[in-house]
C-alpha cells in the first residue's frame, strides 16, 4: 500500500498538466527519443550487416567506432552545449541571443572541422596500432576509423544549427532530418558494403562512408532550416558578427562537458580494447551485447537531452524549483522505460544475439560469444537502471550551467577506478569477460551515485550561464510565487 500511494502521488492528475509535467517533458523528449531510436536502428542495422558480411568486421567496428567517436567528442559536445546556452536565453525571452549563440556556436565548429579531418587521422591511426589486434582484425580497424573522419567534421557544424531548435524546445525539427538521414544511412549501407547497385562490395569501409554521407546530408537540411524561419519572429540572418562572449560561454561551461565525455569515452575506448586482448570471441561479445544494450541506451540520451533542454529554460526564467521536478519526473519516466527494456533482455537474450550469427563460416566460436553475450546482456539489465540515474540528471546538471562538476565526477571515476580495475582484472587475476561486465556494472553504480547526490546538493542553482541581469526577463506570473514541494 505504501509503494501503490507513492506511485499515485508521483504520477498523479496535477503533475501531467502543471508546468515542468509529465506531458511538458514528453513533448520535448519524445522526438528526440524518436531520433535516438533511428541513431540505434541505423547503428544496428549497420552492424548486422557487417556481422553477416563477417565476424572480424563487427569485432573491429566496436574499437574504432569507439575511437572515432572519443577522437572528435570533445568538439562536437562543446558545440552541442549551444543548446543549453539558447534555452536560458529562450527562458529569458531573448531571441537574438539565441540566433547570436547559434551563428558564433557554428564559428566555433568550423574551426573544429579543421582539426578533425587534419589531424585526428594521424593520432587514430597510432592509437589503433598501438591496441595491437589481430591483423585482420586491425586493417580492419583502420578503414572503418578513416571513412568515418568526415563525418564528425559535419555532425560538429550540423549541431550549432541544431541548438537553434532543440533549445527553444522545437525538437520535431531534429527528429525528422536526423531519422531521414539515418534511412538514407541504412540504404548506403546495404549498397556499399555488399556492393549493390553495380559498386564492388566495399566491406567496413562502406559503413563508414555511408555514415559520413548521411552526416553530410543532415548538416545541409539544419543548414536550410535555419536560414528559412520566419525571419519577422526569428532573425537568423541577421546577428552573423562573431561575438566573444558567446564563444567565452562555450569555452567556460561547453569545454568542461566537452572534457567530460572526451575522458569518459577515452577511458571506455581504453576498456574496449583491453577486453580485446582477451580473446576475439570476448571483443565479438562485447560488440554484440552492446549494439542491442543501444535500443535501450539511445533513447534514454533523448530523455536526457529533453531534461537538460526544460530545466535550462526554467532556469533561464529563475524558477528552479520547476526544474527540480523537472529532474525527477524525467528520471521516473526513464527508469520505467529501462526496466521495460531490461524485462526484455533477460526474457530473450538468445533471440537477441542471434540476429548477429554469422551467415557463413567464420573463424570466431560464435557459441562462445552467445554464452558470454548472455551474461553482458543480464548484467546490462542492472546497469541500465543506473544509467537511467546518472544520464537524467546530468542532463539537467547541464542544463544549469553546472559542468565542471559534472567533468570532475566523471573524469575521475573513469580514469581511478574503470581503467585501473579492468587492468588489474584482465592483466593480474585473469578475469573472464562475464567478471569484467561485473565490474564494469559496479563503476556505472558508483558514478551514477556521485551524480546524484551532486544535484542533491543544489549547488547548481548559484550558476549564472547566460548573465540574468543583462537579459530581459519575461512577465512575472503565477509560477513566481509557486512554493510547491518537490514531488
Amino acid at each position: 500500500m505504501f509503494f501503490y500511494n507513492k506511485i499515485r502521488k508521483f504520477f498523479s492528475s496535477p503533475g501531467f498538466h502543471e508546468s515542468g509535467g509529465y506531458f511538458e517533458i514528453w513533448k520535448v523528449a519524445y522526438p528526440l527519443i524518436i531520433m535516438s531510436a533511428s541513431l540505434t536502428i541505423m547503428q544496428f542495422a549497420d552492424r548486422a550487416f557487417l556481422a553477416s558480411n563477417s565476424t572480424e568486421d563487427v569485432a573491429a567496428a566496436l574499437p574504432a567506432g569507439i575511437l572515432y567517436f572519443a577522437s572528435f567528442c570533445f568538439f562536437m559536445v562543446t558545440v552541442n552545449f549551444t543548446s543549453a546556452i539558447v534555452a536560458q536565453f529562450f527562458g529569458a525571452n531573448d531571441i537574438k541571443s539565441c540566433v547570436k549563440a547559434s551563428w558564433n556556436g557554428f564559428y566555433f565548429a568550423l574551426f573544429t572541422a579543421l582539426l578533425i579531418v587534419f589531424i585526428l587521422p594521424l593520432t587514430g591511426a597510432l592509437i589503433i596500432n598501438f591496441g595491437n589486434h589481430p591483423p585482420e582484425i586491425l586493417a580492419r580497424e583502420h578503414e572503418y576509423y578513416r571513412s568515418l573522419i568526415p563525418s564528425g567534421a559535419f555532425m560538429c557544424m550540423g549541431s550549432a544549427f541544431f541548438a537553434f531548435f532543440s533549445g527553444r524546445g522545437k525538437t520535431i525539427y531534429i527528429a525528422t532530418v536526423n531519422s531521414l538521414a539515418c534511412c538514407l544511412n541504412i540504404f548506403l549501407d546495404y549498397i556499399f558494403i555488399f556492393g549493390k547497385l553495380g559498386l564492388p562490395p566495399l566491406g567496413i569501409w562502406g559503413a563508414g562512408a555511408a555514415t559520413s554521407l548521411s552526416t553530410m546530408f543532415s548538416f545541409i537540411c539544419a543548414l536550410l532550416l535555419f536560414l528559412n524561419t520566419d525571419q519577422e519572429l526569428l532573425p537568423t540572418r541577421r546577428h552573423r558578427q562573431f561575438k566573444f562572449e558567446f564563444i567565452k560561454k562555450l569555452f567556460s561551461f561547453g569545454t568542461p562537458a566537452g572534457m567530460q565525455v572526451l575522458f569518459d569515452v577515452g577511458a571506455f575506448t581504453f576498456v574496449t580494447f583491453l577486453i580485446g586482448h582477451l580473446s576475439r570471441e570476448a571483443l565479438a561479445a562485447t560488440t554484440i551485447a552492446l549494439s542491442i544494450n543501444q535500443l535501450s541506451f539511445m533513447p534514454l540520451l533523448g530523455f536526457a537531452d529533453a531534461t537538460s533542454i526544460i530545466c535550462g529554460q526554467f532556469i533561464g526564467r529563475s524558477r528552479q524549483h520547476i526544474a527540480i521536478r523537472v529532474a525527477f519526473r524525467a528520471w521516473r519516466m526513464a527508469t520505467l522505460y529501462m526496466v521495460c527494456m531490461s524485462t526484455i533482455y533477460l526474457l530473450l537474450p538468445i533471440t537477441l544475439m542471434n540476429l548477429f550469427s554469422p551467415s557463413g563460416t567464420s573463424g570466431i566460436d560464435f557459441d562462445e560469444i552467445l554464452k558470454s553475450g548472455q551474461i553482458i546482456l543480464a548484467l546490462a539489465a542492472l546497469f541500465n537502471l543506473f544509467d537511467a540515474t546518472k544520464f537524467i540528471f546530468m542532463g539537467a546538471l547541464r542544463g544549469a550551467g553546472d559542468t565542471r562538476a559534472v567533468m570532475f565526477i566523471s573524469s575521475s571515476c573513469a580514469w581511478l577506478l574503470m581503467v585501473p580495475g579492468t587492468l588489474f582484472m584482465i592483466y593480474v587475476i585473469k578475469s573472464s569477460i562475464e567478471w569484467v561486465w561485473a565490474f564494469l556494472a559496479f563503476y556505472i553504480f558508483f558514478e551514477s551515485m556521485l551524480i546524484f547526490w551532486r544535484f542533491r546538493s543544489n549547488r547548481w542553482q548559484k550558476i549564472d550561464l547566460i548573465g540574468h541581469n543583462n537579459v530581459a526577463m519575461p512577465p512575472s506570473d503565477e509560477l513566481a510565487q509557486e512554493t510547491i514541494p518537490i514531488d
